[in-house]
């Protein structure tokens, strides 16, 4: 009987558990329940505010027509402080306006305008408002626009001493040019008076760029140039004009080109400061006019606020007569009391279906955290009993079924990682070897050479021996890899290496750096002369020619050297002075053997510092062309213009080519130079052609290593699609070097000459060159 009783009451105790928790219901339906008690509290509130007559039924004719008068006088107040509003930023904008043009015309009218403009902003800003902050700012723009037109009447008194002195310069050149010698009714003038007057042309043009708002932005740095050009031309001809015009004439242009550089100076100082005061006087217009609509914004709301409180506070019960129409205005007692209860009974819902949710929730949650963390442990997934939400008890089915799928995968992950263990140590063994090996030759790599290197000068410490460092780079690599290809350079290479290790294996061992660029160690070395004599075979194993897939190349290196302890003691250092010596090994020519001394590293120092400075001036477009004409003496037409680069330094002078053209093709910077100039030569060229000069031609040098470029044919046709320059005014002048290159010269040269592009040799004579060699070339013509 107690059993029986015992059993009942947990199975009523079991079904009163699942009703309370609202049984199997899913977590949809019970979301559902709660967002529909939700939407009714938030329907009835809506009919509250849409339909309040449904609600509270009658209200006092006399208290709703209080307020509908109460509602049209604010409403009157506000029309009219908008409108007062609208008349103050309307009166700012004309006395703007009135400013600008004063400070453009700078006549009586305008300052009369711009006077009547400020008294009817003040009178204006007074009937607006008393306020001091609005009143200091409408003073601090009346200040700014003082200033602004004090600027420009400062600006204009500068400018008119500049056409001054223009007018001057002009009359005095004029004088000069008239007062030459007529032969046959024609005027014969000296050419640099003739000079002297288009630079003074192009600087009354420049004068002629300023705008009608007294902008100089453009004008100044068009009259800077003209001055420059202008001074420069002078200076040039100040020999011969001083003989033909006299010493006062020079001194007196002198005089008024220095005049017209201090006003122009001046000139900039005024554009700066006339910039400055219209941004600022830009600023606090805008400030003034957000300042005014923000209070016509805001106003005349809390006004209407505060203007509906009072009026409701001073209307009582006691005189108000009964309702005898439907009030529109509610009883906010009533339906505040309405609203709560209902707020109540939606929460009290709420609440029920939270709690009964968590309980459905967290008993099964617990259960599945506990076989999880036994997963965890012990990596075994015991079967899991879930009660609750269906969505849970579907979690507890697919939680059991990735149980069973877990064991059996541990089974095969165990022989998976028994498998990739084995693979690992093997793959460890080939990248260990990898990672010591240069991939291309199979030669000791970087990293190994400063490991093995690190050890023999370990070695000759403790024996008292001698270590060389032979820093090795391959006469012309780059010039070789772009003509015959990089696939063919590094077969080259690998045959390099070859030909270094058998040279080497007696001594010690050979490594690869990176591109062209080999070491080679000499270790245990008796004295000095066993390590230069290692140098010596090092420079003669390549006496010889290499064969390379068939064809038989001649190849040089220039090695430089350093030894310990004599010259250094660590690896970085022995590296360091054996590059040192290996620049110096390349200026002697090839096949060249340098043993490092002290002032190399300091040769090397200086060329490394203007190899950073070049790369500079590539990435911040220091170089300038200068375009020299050659001029045929008989028509005196100028027939081409040869490009020359100069470097222009941060104190305004100019370095000539020759002092970093050589560091520039050392270092391989040159192809970028090169390409610079190309591509700007051809857009100056183009500008010209399309322009006043439609025969313009332009010779530009090129270099061996940009010629040899397989590509330099597709971006020269780039180049001149690119600027719709026809090849006709392009000319391109080659050293005698190129042409020494064979066969792959004269086929790019016929494919220049296809194109229509003329082919000079410059500074013929100075090289090897033969006239029988010559005629086998498509050249234009010979320098």
């Amino acid at each position: 009987m107690i059993e029986f009783v015992a059993r009942h009451f947990q199975g009523w105790s079991t079904r009163l558990r699942v009703f309370l928790t609202l049984g199997h219901l899913g977590i949809t339906s019970r979301l559902a329940i709660a967002f529909a008690s939700v939407a009714i509290l938030a329907a009835f509130a809506n009919l509250m505010v849409v339909q309040p007559e449904t609600v509270v039924k009658w209200v006092s004719p006399d208290a709703q027509a209080l307020a509908e008068s109460t509602t049209r006088t604010l409403e009157l107040e506000s029309r009219h402080r908008q409108m007062a509003a609208s008349e103050l930023m309307l009166a700012i904008s004309r006395y703007d306006e009135a400013a600008l043009r004063h400070a453009e015309i700078g006549s009586p009218d305008s300052k009369q305008s711009l006077r009547i403009a400020r008294e009817a902003l003040d009178r204006v800003a007074r009937d607006y408002s008393t306020s001091d902050s609005l009143h200091a700012a409408l003073r601090a723009h009346a200040t700014t626009s003082t200033q602004l037109v004090k600027v420009a009447r400062d600006s204009g008194t500068i400018l008119a001493r500049y056409s001054v002195t223009l007018t001057r310069m002009n009359a005095r050149l004029q004088k000069s040019i008239d007062g030459a010698w007529k032969i046959m009714g024609r005027v014969v003038a000296r050419q640099s008076l003739l000079k002297l007057t288009a630079a003074l042309d192009e600087i009354q043009a420049g004068v002629g760029l300023r705008e009608p708002s007294g902008s100089m932005k453009r004008a100044l740095p068009r009259m800077a140039s003209a001055e420059q050009g202008f001074a420069a031309t002078l200076e040039k001809s100040a020999s011969a004009l001083r003989r033909s015009q006299g010493e006062v004439w020079l001194a007196d242009t002198q005089k008024d080109i220095a005049a017209l550089a201090a006003s122009r100076t001046l000139l900039a100082r005024a554009e700066t400061r006339r910039v400055l005061l219209v941004g600022t006087f830009a600023r606090e217009r805008k400030s003034l006019t957000d300042t005014i609509s923000r209070a016509v914004l805001i106003e005349p709301d809390s006004t209407t606020k505060v203007a509906m409180t009072s009026t409701v506070q001073s209307t009582s019960p006691a005189q108000v007569a009964p309702p005898a129409t439907p009030a529109i205005v509610p009883n906010a007692q009533t339906r505040d009391s309405t609203i709560a209860w209902l707020s109540l009974v939606v929460l009290a819902v709420l609440a029920y279906i939270s709690v009964a949710t968590i309980v459905s929730v967290v008993r099964p949650i617990r259960k599945l955290l506990a076989a999880t963390r036994e997963v965890g442990k012990s990596g075994v997934a015991s079967p899991v009993t879930v009660d609750g939400l269906r969505e849970l008890e579907t979690l507890g089915e697919a939680f059991n079924e990735m149980g069973a799928r877990l064991t059996a995968f541990q089974a095969t992950h165990r022989e998976s990682q028994r498998r990739l263990e084995t693979k690992v140590e093997e793959r460890t063994r080939e990248l260990q070897e990898l990672a010591e090996r240069d991939p291309l030759t199979g030669l000791a790599n970087r990293r190994q050479l400063f490991s093995a290197l690190e050890a023999s000068i370990g070695r000759a410490r403790e024996t008292k021996r001698q270590v060389g460092v032979f820093f090795l780079d391959i006469d012309n690599f780059k010039t070789l890899n772009d003509s015959m290809g990089h696939a063919y350079g590094d077969q080259v290479l690998i045959s390099i290496a070859r030909r270094l290790e058998i040279c080497s294996h007696s001594f010690g061992f050979a490594a690869r750096l990176g591109g062209d660029e080999f070491m080679i160690v000499h270790e245990g070395a008796a004295s000095v002369d066993a390590i230069i004599a290692s140098g010596d075979k090092i420079t003669q194993a390549f006496d010889e020619p290499l064969e390379v897939e068939g064809r038989e190349l001649i190849v040089s290196v220039s090695v430089g050297a350093s030894i310990y302890p004599d010259h250094e003691d660590s690896v970085e250092a022995l590296l360091r002075a054996a590059d040192a010596a290996l620049f110096s090994a390349k200026a002697h020519g090839r096949s060249q053997l340098t043993i490092f001394t002290p002032d190399l590293l300091e040769s090397a120092s200086a060329k490394f510092a203007i190899e950073q400075k070049l790369r500079r001036a590539i990435e911040n477009e220091e170089f300038e062309l200068f375009y020299q004409p050659e001029i045929d003496p008989e028509t005196l037409e100028v027939l081409v213009v040869e490009a020359l680069i100069r470097w222009r330094m941060p104190d305004g002078s100019y370095q000539s080519p020759g002092s970093f053209l050589g560091v520039a093709e050392e270092s391989g910077l040159i192809v970028d130079i090169n390409d610079w100039v190309l591509r700007t030569a051809i857009k100056t060229a183009a500008h010209w052609h399309h322009g006043e000069w439609p025969k313009a031609r332009v010779a530009i040098n090129v270099a061996p290593r940009q010629f040899l470029d397989y590509r330099f044919i597709q971006k020269l046709k780039a180049l001149l699609d690119e600027w719709k320059l026809p090849a006709r005014c392009l000319e391109l002048e080659l050293t005698e070097s190129v042409l020494q290159t064979g066969a792959a010269t004269i086929k790019t040269l016929e494919q220049l000459r296809s194109m229509g592009v003329a082919v000079a040799l410059d500074d013929f004579g100075t090289g090897y060159s033969s006239i029988g060699s010559l005629e086998q070339l498509p050249l234009t013509r010979i320098k």
